[in-house]
């Protein structure tokens, strides 16, 4: 009688032990499942912003370090005020230009994307916690660009929406911003970031151009963790270090 009881036991005990088994299995695939379908989702909406990032912190990394060393950075500083530009033509874009003018466009993508990722928040998956902290390194970003005469706080979106083709759902091409520069009245808007890298490449308000560059790769950073991917700027330093010359 003894040894059936202990048998009884013994097989339910093992019985409940698989099912639990299962059931915990179960609920942690659950929970990948879902931690790779929020992480998914967040890289749609939240990659582009992540390159656009790395492009821009490169490009100021490598200004403020030349002229930190060097003086001026002669590449950038092709012209004296914006207005010159819309005078230029395309060789001038693909060539002396291309330096300042590739450097002013890339910064107009990263507003177009600042300001679609605000536009995306109710698509994105992310803690409460985690959103306030989205939008408060959106906004020192964008305040980083507009200390010392910068870019105006209100002028930022309304650049990212000029390279924004709707209806195709994607950025101007260089050329294409180019070719749009060459009208005055198009022009006009994008003068203060123009000033704005001629600005830096003379050396000038640096306190500004390492408080943007801090703000850049915090922003980065948080993006990184919420797509689950790797150490995008540190990644992109590195390919450049390894790279031939």
């Amino acid at each position: 009688m003894n040894t059936a009881l202990t048998a009884l036991s013994a097989a339910a005990t093992s019985v409940v032990v698989t099912v639990c088994s299962i059931f915990l299995s179960e609920r942690q695939q659950r929970r990948r499942e879902v931690r790779g379908q929020r992480q998914e989702l967040n890289a749609k909406y939240l990659n582009p912003l992540r390159l656009h990032l790395v492009e821009n912190h490169f490009r100021l990394s490598r200004i403020r370090n030349h002229t930190s060393a060097h003086g001026p950075d002669a590449g950038l500083l092709v012209v004296e005020e914006p207005t010159e530009v819309s005078a230029k033509d395309a060789a001038w874009f693909t060539g002396p230009g291309c330096a300042l003018m590739s450097s002013v466009y890339l910064t107009s993508c990263l507003f177009a994307q600042l300001k679609k990722v605000r536009e995306d928040f109710p698509y994105l998956r992310l803690s409460a916690t985690d959103d306030t902290r989205l939008a408060a390194l959106l906004l020192r970003v964008q305040r980083g660009f507009l200390v010392n005469g910068g870019v105006y706080y209100v002028t930022q979106p309304s650049i990212g929406e000029s390279v924004w083709v709707r209806g195709d759902e994607r950025l101007l091409t260089y050329r294409e911003f180019c070719e749009k520069l060459q009208d005055p009245t198009w022009r006009v808007w994008i003068d203060r970031l123009i000033v704005f890298y001629l600005d830096t490449a003379r050396g000038e308000k640096m306190q500004r151009t390492e408080r943007l560059l801090t703000a850049l790769a915090q922003l980065s950073e948080f993006l990184d963790d919420c797509v689950g991917g790797g150490k995008s700027i540190e990644s992109r330093m590195q390919a450049e270090s390894n790279s031939p010359l």
